[in-house]
């Protein structure tokens, strides 16, 4: 498993900061990089630097 992964492109992610709120868009730009925390056949759960964690599928990002 990677320690971090680059988006390759702009991608626009879910985020609920809290059980029982409304979901965000979050719009994250093309050369971020997310950290890690777990990863399955075809996406990774990574967090950004305001912790905010996001499901990437990973045809959009480069592991690092």
């Amino acid at each position: 498993m990677p320690d971090s992964i680059t988006l390759k492109e702009d991608a626009v992610f879910k985020h609920q900061a809290n059980l029982g709120e409304d979901l965000e868009d979050v719009e994250v730009s093309a050369g971020t990089e997310l950290q890690v925390l777990q990863e399955w056949d075809d996406h990774y759960l990574a967090k950004d630097d305001d912790g905010k964690l996001f499901n990437v599928a990973k045809e959009l990002a480069d592991p690092e």
